[in-house]
């Protein structure tokens, strides 16, 4: 899923149990769960473009739905649990960047056996990451992401109007 469609639902999920101790731990959960749904998401076909242009994508695509997320809600309690919430439910895809980042390459899709500990481990977390990960192609992808999202919004804001 979009970093925007990770943000909507994790401050539904503040805006409907706003209780940090609740709300965080399920927006970390919320994350797995929309993973597993059949996705288009801006990191689908990322080894197709530059690094430069994935990482920037991903920088303005995630500060847009932290952004509108929290306007969308900001008014539904404290702005700190709110925005710790939403970073909760982003924070699967932020673990694993440091692969993408630094180790990742078009031709490169795992460590050698000699990699170093810190390349290991931050395979280790992006495969961890992406057992959850279901895609679908655009456009397809991109209407299941809709639907999900609108079918959380709805089930998490319904009860409190």
């Amino acid at each position: 899923m979009t970093a925007t469609a990770h943000a909507l639902v994790s401050a539904a999920i503040y805006r409907s149990i706003p209780a940090p101790i609740i709300s965080i731990p399920l927006a970390f959960v919320s994350h797995f769960v929309m993973d597993a749904i059949p996705h288009w998401d801006f990191g689908t076909d990322w080894r197709g473009r530059s690094k430069k242009n994935t990482g920037l994508l991903a920088i303005a695509e995630t500060t847009l739905g932290i952004t509108v997320a929290y306007f969308l809600f900001q008014g539904k309690g404290d702005a700190l649990p709110l925005l710790s919430t939403i970073i909760a439910g982003e924070l699967p895809d932020w673990l694993e960047a440091p692969w993408y980042i630094f180790f990742a390459r078009k031709d490169k899709h795992k460590p050698s056996p000699s990699a170093g500990f810190w390349e290991k481990l931050t395979y280790r977390i992006y495969r961890t990451e992406n057992i959850f990960h279901a895609k679908a192609g655009y456009p397809l992808g991109v209407l299941t992401q809709v639907v999900t999202v609108a079918f959380f919004l709805l089930l998490l804001t319904r009860s409190t109007g």
